[in-house]
């Protein structure tokens, strides 16, 4: 495909909703990951299983026992970070504050799960039942032709958005907010002030959770479900949190943006190779020239 040939109305407007809903999804994931490591220093490579039991709470809510899909999305969420706390309490709390030995000891977990997830559900993908058939038609554009928009597309990224505006909401307007941000900049001083830690922690765990299963249940439903679902979206994460800088949130979202839109375009354009090839290479370049970063602050 040439540049002549994506320069359309209908293909751009489709590709630019590709790249932005998966964008949305990619920050999601990416902010419950750099949260976890801005204020626990907690490298959680175990966040893609927690993304995969997201996929796995929506094909039973919704496929299963046909909740509502708008209400099935956050409520699986919801029943993943609350489980989650059980992970929190035997587990991460052992982590806490020790960057290398989370490393090893949540890979040791994310295996554990990946192959727990085998034991329940096989080995065989799955499809959720899609909630949107049908297309957005927009009139015709000036070159004759209508541009049409995947509905499931379009609501993706308007769940996204309303989880992320929501995440923005909790962190820069509430006292919740304000304790994790103290934290994530001092955990001394934040003690010294009189700042419960260990609430802090367990409060940020469970909204990293959170948007990671809400994300997890979004791309299921547009791409697929089995055991190796959090694995593709993890590493995109990881990718992001890179390009944005480990423990930034507004680096994580640039960052999300960035591999988004990019990935989408060169997807269409050369091909998933071309595009996984290139992402690789970006990440490769920016720790070499700016090993903290994009937003990120040297240590």
């Amino acid at each position: 495909m040439s540049f002549t040939d994506l320069l359309t109305p209908v293909l751009m407007g489709q590709v630019l909703l590709d790249g932005m809903s998966i964008s949305s999804i990619y920050i999601l994931i990416a902010l419950g990951f750099t949260l976890l490591f801005g204020i626990m220093r907690v490298v959680n490579f175990a966040h893609g299983e927690f993304a995969m039991l997201g996929g796995w709470g929506l094909y039973y809510l919704y496929g299963q026992f046909n909740v509502p899909f708008l209400l099935a999305v956050p409520l699986a969420g919801a029943i993943v970070a609350v489980c989650s706390l059980v992970f929190e309490q035997f587990v991460f709390r052992f982590f806490y504050q020790k960057m290398f030995q989370s490393m090893i000891g949540l890979l040791g977990l994310s295996t554990a799960m990946i192959y727990t997830a085998v034991i329940i559900w096989d080995a065989y993908e799955r499809q959720i039942p899609p909630a949107f058939t049908s297309t957005l038609e927009f009139g015709e554009s000036i070159f004759g032709e209508s541009l049409l928009l995947p509905t499931d597309r379009v609501v993706v990224f308007l769940v996204s958005m309303a989880t992320l505006a929501a995440f923005y909401f909790l962190i820069m307007h509430t006292r919740m907010g304000l304790g994790m941000r103290a934290a994530a900049q001092d955990v001394e001083v934040a003690e010294a002030m009189g700042i419960r830690t260990r609430t802090v922690y367990r409060q940020a765990f469970l909204l990293a959770i959170f948007m990671t299963a809400v994300a997890g249940a979004l791309y299921g439903q547009i791409y697929f479900l089995s055991y190796e679902l959090g694995s593709q979206p993890l590493l995109k994460a990881f990718i992001v949190v890179i390009l944005g800088g480990m423990g930034s949130i507004p680096g994580a979202a640039l960052g999300g943006v960035i591999l988004g839109m990019s990935e989408t375009f060169l997807a269409t354009l050369f091909g998933a190779a071309v595009s996984n090839f290139v992402s690789f290479g970006v990440v490769i370049l920016i720790l070499i020239i700016r090993p903290w970063g994009l937003l990120g602050k040297p240590e």
